[in-house]
């Protein structure tokens, strides 16, 4: 079970009340126009964070047994048949969850830059309808009604949240580098085409020379290879001010290529990992889709076994584990960080293998 939902789900249902970001149904929909709609007006909501549809729970917050559940696969082709503009549609999970000795159903609708989402042809279900190219939206705990449409306010700021023109440059930036095919290349200068005045270039810049040499690179760099072990600086620009720039390393002569992750000290050690919501990890899956393969993932160690570069869905999740692991290393800890390079590894290698014990127990 979802500990982090579960948690999540139990505080909505103890405010006794609907939100803008979150619905109770006792049941699930007898008609796929009703669920549609729903779903509709949850993912546009102007909301800076996940929406929940939780079933098994009614209009005065009491938790009902759920009568008949539903399967993830299921809904997700309703969607898909539904005729979203574009095809793109909500991007939804569905879980269980027990509360009470009750067995509950909540469908998250992740926060995503698609909006508006409606849909390109009309939807009928026995007397209800969603008409072609009507954008709905959630207003406080009310939905747009099926035959009305949302304010021109809400629709412009769902526009604006699409084209990234509510947002930083910076921010901007790292939504548009979930569009890969949307960027053009020449040379040692990449930019995105809708919005050429984002570019990606070249640096001659020092300021991460060794990153090929760290303790989660030693069992591919150098061991092998005389040659194409580098590290390489990107800049990243709006027009011609310097937004940010990222180390890359490339590794296993030079057939592999990741952004260098970050790292935080744990006793004499250090453990490296991405933030899933952070710039370097937008780039490090940028990359992914440019080189077809995650290279972050299955890195050879100097010890038995490959691993992953651990991935955080966020600070508070990377705070718990380190506080979990600063308490199971407690003897480690030291003010002088360890300099032999084969103890650095054992101390990594014990890291990590605490991390996947770790998000075993956290996802109960």
């Amino acid at each position: 079970m979802n500990k982090k939902l579960l948690d999540i789900v139990k505080g909505l249902i103890a405010l006794k009340k609907e939100g803008v970001y979150w619905d109770f149904k006792q049941e699930h929909h007898q008609n796929n126009v009703d669920f549609i709609h729903d779903v509709i007006c949850l993912a546009n909501a102007r909301n800076d964070g996940d929406r929940y549809l939780i079933f098994g729970v009614d209009d005065n917050s009491k938790i009902i047994e759920l009568s008949n559940f539903k399967k993830q696969a299921d809904i997700v082709d309703t969607l898909r048949n539904a005729h979203f503009a574009d095809d793109i549609f909500p991007d939804i999970t569905l879980e269980d969850l027990v509360i009470d000795d009750k067995t509950i159903q909540v469908l998250r609708i992740k926060n995503t830059s698609n909006k508006p989402y409606y849909l390109r042809q009309e939807k009928k279900d026995h007397k209800k309808t969603i008409n072609a190219g009507t954008v709905y939206t959630r207003v406080m705990d009310t939905n747009t009604p099926k035959n009305r449409v949302a304010s021109s306010k809400d629709i412009e700021y769902m526009w604006k949240e699409r084209f990234g023109l509510i947002q930083t440059p910076l921010e901007r930036f790292k939504i548009y580098l979930e569009d890969f095919k949307g960027w053009q290349h020449s040379g040692e200068i990449s930019h995105y085409g809708q919005f050429p005045e984002f570019t990606i270039q070249s640096l001659e810049d020092s300021y991460c020379q060794g990153a090929e040499k760290l303790e989660w690179a030693r069992g591919e760099i150098g061991y092998h290879y005389n040659s194409g072990n580098v590290v390489s600086v990107f800049g990243f620009y709006y027009y011609s001010t310097l937004l940010k720039k990222l180390c890359c390393v490339q590794f296993d002569g030079g057939k592999k290529y990741i952004v260098n992750p970050d790292w935080e000290a744990i006793g004499k050690g250090r453990i490296y990992f991405y933030l899933e919501d952070s710039f370097e990890y937008a780039y490090q899956k940028f990359l992914t889709e440019e080189r077809e393969e995650d290279f972050s993932k299955q890195i050879r160690s100097t010890a038995s076994s490959n691993f992953d570069i651990p991935v955080f869905s966020s600070k508070n999740k990377l705070q718990n584990f380190l506080i979990e692991a600063k308490k199971q290393f407690s003897h480690d800890d030291s003010n002088s960080p360890e300099t032999n390079e084969k103890e650095q590894n054992i101390l990594f290698y014990s890291y990590l293998n605490f991390y996947k014990k770790w998000l075993n127990l956290s996802t109960l």
